[in-house]
């Protein structure tokens, strides 16, 4: 999924993003308290209220609260018995365990902005669900020894703690928001300047580019035509908002439309699978368009995040058998959730000609995915340079204080079990890119006129 402190809007992408598609059976059974194996989680029902803890041996902190009436915002559930419940979110399912009670928790009594108990907290938090402090080069329990008997004043001084060590992690993942005013996303950045070279690598390769949506960078979500070759290339540059069904001003721009977009979403239980649906609508046309190509170059170097679901979807029509493609499985605080394994099945249309996958150090977090999947898809060469390395769902944590914790506790893994956190997936022809957005739109853009070095080099892998 970058060497940045970048905030990730987390509440909304797994609180909104991720809570559709719902149904509920057995409504009248599911009362009671329920733990999440994982993710540090406790759920309780009642007959009006759904109330969601974020619990450590140290805390229970209110994350979210919800009337009954609209529980399926937390996704599919169902009773698979008396005392398992399993809930499932976009493609995502977990289970919970009845609990008698709420368990007894020391420290429970500690006021909650006292900063030096939300330090403990947030150190038992990433303590428990936190899977690559290995990964990150970081000594979890020297932080603790660091930190944990300084007397921390007031908010200002946790603040700038909390933030030094996060910042340790070089993790796109796992961010700190104190305030709403403090959200911004390298994952989902408007930069003018990469929408400005998009626009050029498609118009200077493509004889009559076509277009699709609005990314938030405001220019094309999906551009893609035929070079004079015969060479379809295809640029995804977001992999969200593809559903039609949110009538959105075309003058919000950036992260008002990002926020604009979630905020509709939330409110459409079959939202993903109206993306799911609208991506494979397009990406059929599309196959078909280029059908009589040699071979498609998909470029996903400036996308920067969205749903996995959409870039499952995209995968399916370039594999011509049922292909796995990789793992998961969540931290706990000693080992892991039961893995779950991710395949997928041919699209009703589909291209088995040579596909070359451009990747860049800013191809982060969804389109991961579509990289980390394509290992598997024997047609498809990598070209470019290692992804980010921040392939995680992002489990949104509520700090006893109102701040929100952000975190990576997934571990991906490709089918012979390599994980690629904080590596990223590599090429198979491998170009140097700078790591720097900044650095890297600026080389592209000086070189552009003479051929894209990406672009040119698949060129010349189809002629041989």
């Amino acid at each position: 999924m970058n060497n940045k402190i970048r905030i990730i809007l987390y509440f909304l992408l797994l609180g909104i993003i991720n809570n559709v598609n719902a149904q509920v059976k057995n409504t009248d059974s599911i009362n009671g308290i329920w733990r999440m194996r994982g993710y540090g989680k406790i759920i309780e029902i009642n007959d009006s209220i759904v109330n969601s803890f974020d619990v450590t041996a140290i805390s229970r902190t209110l994350n979210s609260q919800i009337k009954k009436a609209s529980i399926d915002e937390l996704g599919k559930i169902e009773l698979l018995n008396k005392n398992v419940l399993a809930l499932k979110e976009g493609n995502m399912n977990y289970l919970l365990d009845r609990i008698a009670e709420f368990p007894n928790i020391e420290g429970m009594s500690q006021e909650p902005t006292d900063a030096n108990y939300v330090f403990d907290v947030f150190w038992n938090t990433m303590n428990e669900n936190y899977p690559f402090f290995k990964e990150r080069n970081i000594d979890w329990s020297e932080i603790r020894e660091k930190y944990g008997d300084t007397d921390i004043k007031n908010e200002r001084q946790l603040r700038r703690i909390l933030k030094k060590t996060i910042h340790q992690l070089n993790d796109g993942h796992t961010t700190l928001l104190p305030s709403r005013k403090s959200y911004s996303s390298h994952h989902y950045r408007s930069n003018n300047r990469t929408s400005k070279l998009e626009d050029k690598l498609l118009n200077h390769y493509v004889k009559v580019p076509k277009t699709y949506g609005r990314s938030i960078k405001g220019n094309g979500l999906l551009n893609y035509g035929i070079t004079e070759n015969n060479v379809g290339y295809i640029q995804i540059n977001n992999m969200m908002f593809f559903s039609d069904r949110y009538k959105i001003p075309n003058s919000t721009s950036g992260y008002n439309y990002l926020f604009a977009y979630l905020e509709a979403s939330s409110t459409n239980p079959n939202h993903f699978e109206d993306e799911k649906k609208r991506i494979d609508s397009l990406m059929k046309n599309i196959i078909t368009e280029l059908q009589e190509t040699h071979a498609i170059i998909l470029d996903i170097r400036f996308n920067t995040g969205g749903y996995d679901i959409v870039s499952l979807e995209i995968l399916r029509h370039f594999i011509d058998q049922e292909t796995q493609l990789y793992s998961k499985k969540a931290k706990l605080l000693n080992g892991f959730t039961e893995v779950q394994n991710f395949s997928i099945i041919p699209a009703e249309k589909t291209y088995n000609k040579p596909v070359f996958l451009l990747t860049s150090h800013q191809t982060a977090s969804a389109p991961e995915i579509l990289a980390l999947g394509s290992m598997a898809v024997k047609n498809i060469t990598r070209v470019g340079s290692n992804t980010e390395g921040i392939f995680s769902d992002i489990l949104e944590k509520k700090l006893p204080n109102g701040w929100t914790l952000n975190i990576s506790n997934q571990v991906y893994q490709n089918p012979e079990g390599i994980c690629f956190e904080n590596i990223g997936v590599p090429p198979n022809k491998e170009i140097d890119y700078p790591k720097n957005e900044n650095k890297f739109i600026r080389s592209l853009n000086r070189k552009i006129e003479n051929g894209d070095e990406a672009i040119e080099m698949v060129f010349k892998l189809i002629q041989k």
